[in-house]
């Protein structure tokens, strides 16, 4: 039986009206704020207590309207039908109030209460447009607020509609019959000619603004967006290794202390092994690069907020079309930089299946979060005057790849028709503050996470295994992890990395690939300048760039295998793309490695 001190509201608009936000600004969440469509691509939750009702917030993904076409559409549909969801909130952008409201009046077809949340009003003050709220409520007889949701304005305003509206029924506006074209759908003719009869003279435009268009006209130009993006990615990647580098010395260094001191201790060798090789060879290896991840994170969401990112799509679209996909394709790409998994639940967003199957696909060759920490630490180790543009280039490579395998799937899966690109740019916008800071320590705290659980089990799991049999020298040829490693080793020597550390490295890599370096940490039995000066003696700088490039390309972690698994329903499609990555690795590594000993390179 529903708690009669409960209110469930779903949270619905177009893409890009701030629903997130709100959803932030109204319960205090964490919850990352994208700044393009399909960000949102499952049902995110909060809940609020508020004149002694609990109101659970459910922030929907993106639609245009209520007949849902992709995965994400049909997210929203399910919910808002549903009996046990009570009010409907509806962000609005008021910059562009007209087509919005087209949903708005879709949104009456489903009996439900509905209130109307007007949003970016300063923005729009700024652009000349001046709303007259009064008279728009009078005229859709639905409760407007006007709030600025990524700063939490009126929200308290927002949630008092939400318990008065609660308290009454649905009740028809007068005007709703004279909209239907049958008796359960809308006209959108009969909409749009009642917004424009009945809604634009509330709704005047004074004066144009044209920065967008101006910058747009530099950032999409033909000529000058791919040196841009290269730039701006550059530079992406210099702050963040700038930055983050003394502060990933220092925790490097910290841990390296804290080793000697505890191999100080009177206690049993075994112990002393377990607490220095394997937790802070480990575990503190992967720490040391969280200001790394923190900063990058931090850039991307400057580039998200600001509207650069969703432009880059618009940008990448016609060079996409040419490898048999739209640049809807890249949002995924994008997200993947962060983690493959939710990239792949974003793949909903694209509503040709086949262009889906192969984002789904070809998702897992993008350089996560999860692989920068090892990039990071072979460029530094290896190639310190150009560590910046090592990683930039395996980034690259990633795209590169995912761009060739699409071009050879798009001839062999089939589809009807052709996905064209339809995406909503948003005005550009001044990043704030607290989104960004939130993204990052969003994504920064998931990999803190996995540092306490899946990382710590596994170097726990590689130092029992480094250790064993007793009395062999721990981290040898000769222990169980060894004579595994020995075994691999054979199949990794023509790609130049022959070492049996390495082969146990990417086999546990699969589990998670921030393992990698921990696995490294913990065989070595050092960590942060410690593997700096280890790691050289058993790989080349040529074989450490193609050790990179195995990492990039092969098989997902376990996470990212299940959740292909999910998308697709198909174990299949599951082991294709599995082997396909091995495949594509191996002869990847291959090849590169042996051109540059044909060259010369070492």
């Amino acid at each position: 039986m529903k708690n009669k001190n409960t209110i469930t509201v779903g949270l619905i608009g177009n893409p890009n009206t701030g629903k997130t936000s709100l959803l932030n600004s109204l319960t205090g969440s964490s919850l990352h704020v994208g700044n393009w469509p399909g960000k949102t691509v499952e049902k995110k939750e909060g809940e609020v207590n508020f004149q002694n009702k609990k109101i659970k917030v459910v922030d929907l993904p993106g639609t245009y309207d209520i007949s849902p076409y992709s995965d994400e559409e049909k997210i929203s549909k399910n919910f808002i039908t549903r009996p046990n969801s009570d009010i409907i909130i509806q962000i609005v952008d008021v910059n562009a109030l007209e087509r919005n409201l087209l949903l708005t009046l879709e949104l009456l077809t489903l009996k439900k209460r509905v209130i109307l949340a007007f949003n970016f009003n300063k923005e729009a003050a700024k652009r000349g447009i001046k709303i007259n709220v009064a008279k728009i409520r009078k005229v859709l007889e639905i409760p407007i607020v006007q709030i600025e949701a990524n700063t939490g304005e009126n929200k308290e305003k927002l949630l008092e509609e939400i318990i008065q509206v609660s308290k009454s029924e649905f009740k028809e506006p007068s005007y709703f019959k004279t909209l239907l074209k049958n008796k359960k759908e809308i006209s959108h003719r009969k909409s749009v000619r009642f917004i424009k009869n009945k809604i634009s003279h509330f709704y005047l435009t004074e004066k144009q603004n044209h920065k967008t268009e101006k910058i747009d006209s530099v950032i999409l130009n033909k000529y000058t967006a791919f040196p841009i993006f290269l730039a701006v990615m550059f530079l992406m990647f210099k702050i963040s290794f700038s930055i983050s580098i003394p502060l990933t010395e220092l925790i490097g260094t910290s841990f390296g202390y804290l080793g000697e001191l505890i191999g100080h201790l009177d206690l049993p060798d075994f112990l002393i092994s377990f607490l220095v090789e394997g937790i802070i060879g480990g575990v503190g290896s992967v720490i040391a690069f969280i200001p790394l991840i923190f900063f990058l994170f931090l850039a991307i969401a400057l580039l998200e907020d600001s509207g650069y990112l969703p432009r880059t799509v618009v940008l990448i679209d016609r060079l996409f079309y040419k490898f048999g996909v739209s640049g809807r394709t890249f949002i995924p790409m994008i997200l993947g930089f962060g983690c493959n998994v939710p990239a792949i639940m974003a793949t909903r967003i694209i509503r040709n299946k086949k262009e889906r199957l192969i984002a789904i696909f070809t998702n897992s060759f993008i350089s996560c979060s999860a692989k920068l920490p090892t990039y990071a630490l072979f460029a530094a180790i290896f190639f310190p005057e150009n560590k910046i543009s090592v990683v930039m280039f395996l980034y690259l490579l990633g795209i590169g790849i995912a761009l060739m395998v699409s071009l050879v799937l798009s001839k062999f899966i089939r589809s009807k028709g052709k996905s064209a690109l339809l995406i909503e740019l948003p005005p550009y916008r001044m990043p704030t503050a607290t989104n960004v800071v939130k993204h990052a320590w969003h994504q920064t705290s998931l990999f803190i996470k996995k540092a306490g659980t899946i990382i710590f089990v596994a170097v726990v799991i590689v130092w029992v295994l480094a250790s064993l049999p007793v009395g062999t020298e721990y981290g040898s040829r000769e222990t169980i992890i060894g004579i595994v490693g020995e075994k691999l080793s054979y199949v990794f020597e023509p790609l130049g990395f022959g070492h049996w550390t390495f082969a146990v490295t990417l086999l546990f890599g699969i589990a998670a690939r921030e393992i990698i370096i921990g696995t490294l940490g913990t065989l070595h039995g050092v960590a942060g300048e410690g593997l700096l000066s280890s790691i050289p003696d058993y790989i080349t700088p040529l074989g450490a760039l193609s050790f990179l490039i195995f990492i990039l390309l092969y098989v997902p972690c376990v996470a990212t295998i299940a959740v292909i698994k999910k998308e697709t329903g198909s174990w299949k499609f599951t082991a294709m793309q599995i082997t396909a990555t091995i495949i594509i690795a191996w002869s990847a590594s291959f090849l590169f490695y042996n051109a540059g000993l044909l060259l010369g390179f070492k």
